[in-house]
């Protein structure tokens, strides 16, 4: 590094957690495997903070471990004193990797003075290794499709990104009593797998492009939430002998079915879970939903219900001069 960074420069990094609202390329053989659908939300964030100086607070080994990963690989020095000041939970199918590293690289990368390529980022860490929603979220927020992995794909690319309708909201459903799948059982899961046949996946990508994303550019609410239905019930088939049924937690199952038995359509389950989600029309039916469910559920201390908009912007970087 020829440049000279000052000792007092403080970086600064929010970045947002993200819904995984299913795959749409799962049938074999194919170019292309996966490609996947995905909002950025505002209920969770990771934020954290970099200065010049020794460790402080001990570090999660989790994030140690990421942190010391991309020093190494971009030949810099451990010298820095990282605060993590929140973080978006770990295997709640919330994109909690990939922000973390995307984050801590990013924040690295700007402190060195050193280009801020998410792509590059995730590569470093192994992240996108089928899905790249949690990389477009962190450079655009709002809603994603990504074009899945080919043979020489490093990250999914970005095939469209739109701001979510800022007037719809999301109730999250999440179960703190379980984990969902997630590192060398999620790979396990991956090979076994029976995929799709190809008419299944034919019939949702075409509902993608035919019902999805027109429904979301014209704000038709009932059409968009149809096409998320739609979506969940085909990864439903498909992801459920790895994790018992359609939803990977039975108390996140038996409230969905309740409100699909009402009329919600536009439900279902993030990545592996167990967080789960309905879509609603306005913050006001969200957290209607949010109070009944608070008060039927409230002897239940590991189930929360959490109301959320979109998240349409990116992740944020601030450099400051520490006034110490």
């Amino acid at each position: 590094m020829n440049a000279v960074i000052s000792a007092k420069r403080v970086v600064s990094l929010t970045t947002y957690g993200r819904l995984h609202l299913g795959f749409f390329n799962l049938s074999q053989p194919s170019p292309r495997q996966f490609g996947s659908v995905g909002v950025a939300i505002d209920a969770f964030q990771t934020s954290l903070t970099i200065r010049a100086g020794s460790q402080q607070a001990e570090l999660d080994p989790w994030i140690s471990k990421i942190l010391n990963q991309h020093l190494v690989a971009c030949g810099l020095k451990d010298d820095l004193n990282v605060t993590i000041e929140q973080a978006v939970p770990r295997h709640g199918g919330l994109g909690s990797g990939t922000q973390m590293a995307l984050a801590l690289g990013a924040a690295v990368n700007t402190y060195y003075e050193r280009p801020v390529v998410a792509a590059e980022i995730a590569a470093i860490h192994q992240r996108g290794a089928r899905s790249g929603i949690g990389i477009a979220t962190f450079e655009q927020g709002g809603f994603v499709v990504d074009g899945g992995r080919g043979p020489n794909t490093v990250v999914p690319p970005l095939l469209t990104r739109h701001a979510f309708p800022e007037d719809w909201h999301f109730l999250l459903i999440v179960d703190t009593s379980r984990d969902g799948l997630h590192g060398q059982g999620e790979k396990k899961a991956f090979q076994e797998l029976m995929p799709p046949s190809l008419s299944a996946t034919q019939y949702i990508q075409q509902q993608l492009l035919i019902l999805g994303l027109p429904a979301l550019i014209e704000r038709d609410f009932a059409g968009f939430s149809q096409f998320i239905g739609a979506l969940q019930a085909y990864n439903a088939d498909y992801f459920g002998p790895a994790q018992g049924g359609a939803y990977a937690s039975k108390q996140v199952a038996t409230i969905l079915e309740t409100l699909k038995q009402q009329g919600h359509v536009g439900l279902g389950q993030t990545s592996w879970g167990p967080t789960g989600f309905v879509l609603l029309p306005t913050r006001i039916d969200a957290v209607a939903i949010q109070k009944r469910l608070l008060q039927e559920y409230a002897e239940n201390n590991s189930l929360s219900f959490l109301v959320t908009a979109a998240m349409n912007q990116p992740a944020s970087i601030q450099i400051e001069e520490d006034a110490d």
